[in-house]
């Protein structure tokens, strides 16, 4: 990487080179076994001064038109979408006339939690699989990959949204500049977009470096956002904090009402990341040497436990868990 994909700033630290790895949810068929497995590089850069945590897109064309995490069989999740369907309801008033828009919908949760509240709603997502899957919930979803042409499509069709909503997906962008030029020009002029994404700090405080695969290939600090949004005459107006996948945050931004600005709120945010060292190349180098001590802790454990003659069991088959042992090399 040359530049940073959030500010464009040069300013890029390489801090992490975890090696060549397998798509993380690119699970094989058992006929696939004895066939050499496609391994793409993963190495993790910071952006000094944004505090975006990133790697290059190096994920296939197409790779998300077949898709394998789907949100409703989760019972954390349902009971998440459901309270974030009542929050939006009335911090944006939408109705039955508001339009509003999720990119990277997945099987609908969402858009059903929205449409049984009355809110006129719009999904767009690439993975045909899961299309379908929204479909059968007599949901509408458009089955492409968002861009500014399909932007312009959809607010020639539907009309400007009242709110664009992206959650878990903004991380997975690796043109984000389209997709936030897209998001301006589907938005009405008093429109909200709301992003939802696990957050850059808990990352570094709680040593998350398996929430780092080829997938995700941005984690935001909210100065990230703030510059990023900055770019396309954009504003944060609220940021509310979460629990869901490990620590995240869900942001509010507009089309600035004048000059771009930074509201005390947000300006607190952006100063305790610089509190807590996210724009310092040594903070990283600490991140570094702690995902090192991790993997003999744990390497050491698993050799003494077999040492005993006992087995250790994995149970479950989650992407963060493809990152682990990948780089802790953990095999059979």
């Amino acid at each position: 990487m040359t530049s940073c994909r959030a500010c464009q700033s040069r300013h890029l630290y390489l801090f992490l080179p975890l090696g060549a790895h397998p798509l993380a949810n690119g699970f094989l068929r058992e006929d696939q076994l004895a066939e050499a497995e496609l391994l793409f590089p993963l190495d993790v850069y910071v952006c000094l001064d944004c505090g975006l945590i990133q790697i290059s897109d190096n994920v296939p064309p197409n790779f998300f038109r077949q898709y394998v995490y789907v949100p409703s069989v989760s019972r954390v999740m349902q009971k998440h979408f459901a309270g974030l369907a009542d929050g939006l309801v009335s911090i944006c008033s939408l109705s039955a006339k508001s339009l509003t828009v999720d990119i990277g919908c997945n099987d609908g949760l969402f858009l059903d939690c929205l449409k049984k509240r009355g809110v006129r709603t719009l999904g767009i997502d690439p993975a045909t699989n899961i299309v379908q899957m929204a479909e059968e919930k007599g949901l509408e979803v458009i089955n492409e990959y968002f861009c500014p042409k399909i932007a312009a499509e959809v607010r020639a069709k539907y009309g400007p949204a009242a709110v664009v909503v992206t959650t878990n997906t903004y991380h997975h962008i690796g043109d984000l500049d389209s997709f936030t030029e897209g998001v301006t020009i589907l938005l009405g002029d008093d429109g909200v977009f709301m992003v939802e994404v696990p957050y850059a700090l808990e990352i570094v405080k709680l040593n998350q470096f398996d929430g780092i695969y080829h997938e995700h290939v941005s984690q935001f600090t909210v100065k990230s956002l703030v510059d990023h949004f900055r770019r396309f005459g954009m504003e944060i107006f609220r940021i509310d904090a979460l629990e869901v996948h490990g620590g995240s945050i869900r942001v509010f931004a507009r089309k600035a009402r004048s000059s771009v600005s930074i509201s005390s709120a947000v300006a607190e945010w952006v100063a305790e990341e610089e509190a807590h060292g996210l724009f310092a190349a040594s903070t990283y180098d600490a991140f570094r040497d702690r995902v090192e001590k991790n993997k003999e802790a744990l390497r050491g454990l698993l050799q003494s436990l077999k040492a005993q003659g006992k087995k250790v069991v994995g149970y479950g088959a989650s992407a963060r868990g493809n990152t682990l042992l990948n780089y802790y090399r953990i095999g059979t």
